[in-house]
């Protein structure tokens, strides 16, 4: 009876852990390192991408893998906010943590998106971003300063989302 109610005491934490895991996080920038970590990756055409390039902009970079869900659900909703922002300064890369091309080749058949996909094959830029779980999303100002970090996501984010890079766009 004791190896049991250990059993099922220990089993029944699980999903108050996974829920803490899972849950959205918003970190302000003073929590933040001052500038991104520059970075050049490949893209899904096979075009060498450098964070470096697009600095004077706001950048919205997102890391994040094509079995993980909130993943799915985020991507096509930065592609939304990219499209309505573009032309204001505002990008959007997204960083892939796939061990297979042909995984995210895969995914983005089904949901195409606008903007850069890129690959991290080896994990280094994730690491160098602190990438603990996914998606994990960095707003970048137009200094190359992280100015947010968003892990996880919901819809119930895209306000605040919004917020942070219209207020960024406006910053000289």
């Amino acid at each position: 009876m004791i190896v049991l109610r250990f059993i099922v005491s220990r089993f029944a934490v699980v999903p108050i852990f996974a829920a803490f895991f899972l849950m959205p996080v918003f970190v302000h920038a003073g929590q933040l390192p001052e500038s991104a970590p520059s970075f050049t990756l490949t893209d899904v055409r096979g075009k060498s991408v450098s964070l470096d390039e697009f600095r004077g902009r706001v950048v919205f970079l997102t890391f994040w893998a094509s079995w993980c869900v909130p993943c799915r659900e985020e991507l096509p909703e930065l592609d939304r906010l990219y499209k309505k922002y573009k032309k204001e300064g505002f990008e959007v890369i997204a960083v892939s943590v796939d061990s297979s091309e042909a995984a995210v080749d895969n995914f983005l058949r089904k949901i195409s998106v606008s903007f850069h996909v890129l690959f991290d094959k080896k994990g280094d830029v994730s690491d160098a971003y602190r990438v603990s779980g996914l998606p994990t999303g960095f707003i970048i100002g137009k200094d190359g300063d992280i100015r947010h970090k968003h892990r996880g996501f919901g819809k119930e984010f895209l306000p605040t989302y919004e917020k942070e890079i219209a207020d960024l766009i406006k910053q000289k």
